[in-house]
């Protein structure tokens, strides 16, 4: 009997302690064009908020399996929960000069329930979703590396009323930025944010600036969840997701760079992608034939690397100035059988893989100007000559009627 009685008021209280682990609400700041109008706070599961805030915060396309999303949530509903709640996609066919808004994740740990009430009547909203099972102060600790580790957090953080203010050049690395606050140990950080919500909220409806605000309850301190996911902490497939979504992205673009001015980025942590999105551009000018041909795939086969100033031996001895660039060459293409005729492609381009219709444009440009000045210069000379007198003479054989 005793055993059992030890059983059921062990049972009890850990009852007791999940009922008092509060859930951590999360307000979502952005322009009202954007603005879910839903009143509804689902509450999700602390590894597909995980999975939001690194969203937010990536500074290249975020891709993920989704291996460690519990079994109390399918994926779909964890797919639809990170569009919902993540930031949004760019548009395809934007031709505007105004950049992306930039985006802010702000922490607040150790809330007291009195504040959670106050910083609701203050923001006038519905918190966007609740976080059900927050996780333990070291859980956040290990949060805010992975962060540092990405590039989007420091580990000498400006004060909240700098921080919400994207222009601030000293405060902001990038265009995304997570800090966090320990409201336990820094309480003014709570009253900074209620007296500066108005000026937060000029600058999301300005469209420069984004926010998800995360109120952690004092309760989740001592939470026995030591990790945001564990699953992903074990393999590590935060790392490995961005850097197979970094290394699918790279692209070799035609816009011209000078690669030796540009500065060296630091050297990321081990195990995580470098921050800083990747820009290949092709120079006009390479120092060697094979740095040529090893950049530009041997001018992607319409053409050969030459020495602009000497010949065309790389290596051998160079001259003062040396400028190996593509020398693109045309190509015939057959169509069918030989005798079914032939045609000469021209290629341009750094790297010779743009094909050069320079001459079919000019032709044809030519052509429409010469035939629309032809049709222009008839017309006018009829109008010309329709606009000339009759001779006199014309009238002089009509005879009078009697």
């Amino acid at each position: 009997m005793r055993l059992i009685a030890g059983l059921t008021a062990a049972a009890l209280s850990g009852l007791a302690a999940g009922a008092s682990q509060q859930s951590a609400d999360v307000y979502l700041f952005q322009p009202s064009a954007s603005r879910q109008s839903s009143t509804e706070t689902p509450a999700i599961p602390k590894e597909v908020a995980r999975h939001i805030l690194l969203q937010r915060t990536s500074q290249q396309r975020y891709g993920s399996d989704l291996r460690d999303i519990p079994n109390s949530i399918d994926t779909q509903t964890a797919v639809d929960y990170i569009a919902r709640f993540g930031k949004g996609p760019a548009p395809l066919l934007a031709h505007s000069d105004k950049t992306d808004a930039s985006q802010l994740v702000v922490i607040l740990e150790g809330a007291a329930a009195k504040q959670s009430t106050l910083l609701k009547e203050k923001l006038g909203q519905h918190a966007a979703f609740a976080v059900a099972d927050p996780p333990s102060a070291a859980a956040n600790n290990h949060l805010m590396a992975l962060f540092r580790n990405l590039g989007v957090a420091s580990t000498q953080q400006c004060g909240l009323s700098s921080v919400i203010n994207p222009f601030q050049e000293d405060c902001w690395a990038g265009p995304s930025s997570v800090v966090k606050y320990d409201l336990r140990t820094s309480p003014k950080t709570f009253d900074t944010l209620l007296d500066n919500v108005s000026r937060l909220n000029k600058f999301v409806a300005d469209g420069d600036l984004e926010v998800l605000l995360v109120l952690l309850p004092e309760s989740s301190r001592s939470s026995k969840l030591s990790r945001w996911s564990t699953a992903a902490a074990r393999t590590g497939s935060s790392a490995s997701d961005l850097r197979r979504r970094r290394d699918a992205e790279t692209v070799i673009s035609d816009s011209d760079g000078d690669e030796h001015n540009t500065p060296a980025a630091d050297p990321p942590g081990p195990g995580f992608p470098s921050t800083h999105p990747l820009r290949k551009s092709i120079p006009h000018c390479f120092t060697s034939r094979s740095a040529c041909v090893n950049e530009t795939n041997n001018c992607s086969g319409h053409g050969e690397c030459a020495n602009k100033f000497g010949g065309k031996d790389a290596d051998a001895a160079a001259p003062a100035v040396v400028c190996f660039a593509c020398a693109c060459k045309a190509t015939v293409v057959h169509a069918g059988d030989s005798s079914q005729g032939r045609k000469t492609v021209h290629w341009a381009g750094n790297m010779c893989q743009k094909e050069d219709i320079s001459v079919q444009f000019w032709l044809l440009a030519g052509f429409t100007v010469t035939i629309v000045a032809a049709v222009a210069f008839a017309i006018g000379l009829l109008f010309s000559v329709g606009e000339e007198t009759l001779p006199g003479v014309i009238g002089a054989g009509v005879s009078r009627n009697k």
